[in-house]
């Protein structure tokens, strides 16, 4: 059976496990989880996302599918000015003698993000980040994964709903967790491959910014790039 659509993806989790009982709502939760498990271990490029945030405030709400910051910058004009990410603690520390400013540091504590200095303006922030697959639903019904991996949404939801209905040979967990791992690692090959093709991974620094909050590199857009 073809898994082209979230309803095919139902049925097929009931015919695979052989329970002719399972309602929609015990199916869905295990697409939920298995959703939930490749979310946190991919990042490929097709999660890769850029949004505009306005930060006039100390606090501004993180986008709804984050997942993982890869950059983070104000830019004014031509420049751009990375943001220092620091823990929650350092930033107890500093919040109480920061003068309001251009922010030069961030921290996340839970949906938002928290800056330092404390904005004295509004200025535009560019956050380029990791961002969940939108998850299957009635409305939703298809996405990347389902489209070209299937096999990473059927078996992990079949090894998740192994794990609660119990009663499932072990050797039949296992391979169904195996064929879930080995679906996984072969989509980020093949990410890797058509990113870099056969060359050798290099190591690239990225963009640090040191000393106090009053101390600021800059990075210069290319317009060549």
């Amino acid at each position: 059976m073809a898994l082209a659509t979230y309803s095919d993806l139902k049925t097929s989790i009931a015919n695979w496990l052989n329970r002719s009982d399972l309602t929609n709502e015990i199916s869905e939760d295990f697409i939920v989880l298995a959703e939930a498990d490749f979310n946190s271990k991919l990042r490929i490029r097709k999660m890769n996302t850029s949004t505009s945030i306005t930060i006039d405030s100390e606090t501004e709400s993180i986008p709804s599918d984050f997942l993982q910051i890869r950059d983070f910058f104000i830019t004014e004009g031509e420049t751009k000015y990375p943001l220092k990410y620091i823990t929650p603690a350092q930033m107890d520390e500093i919040r109480g003698s920061s003068s309001s400013g251009m922010p030069s540091a961030y921290t996340i504590l839970g949906d938002n993000f928290r800056f330092a200095p404390i904005p004295s303006s509004s200025y535009t922030g560019t956050l380029n980040y990791y961002a969940k697959f939108p998850s299957l639903s009635d409305s939703n019904t298809s996405n990347y994964i389902l489209t070209s991996h299937p096999s990473i949404y059927l078996y992990g939801s079949l090894y998740h709903a192994a794990n609660f209905l119990g009663g499932i040979e072990p050797r039949q967990v296992q391979q169904w967790q195996q064929q879930y791992t080995t679906a996984l690692e072969r989509l980020e090959r093949n990410d890797r491959e058509d990113q870099y093709g056969n060359a050798p991974l290099q190591q690239r620094g990225d963009v640090a910014v040191s000393g106090s909050f009053n101390d600021r590199s800059r990075v210069i857009t290319n317009n060549n790039s």
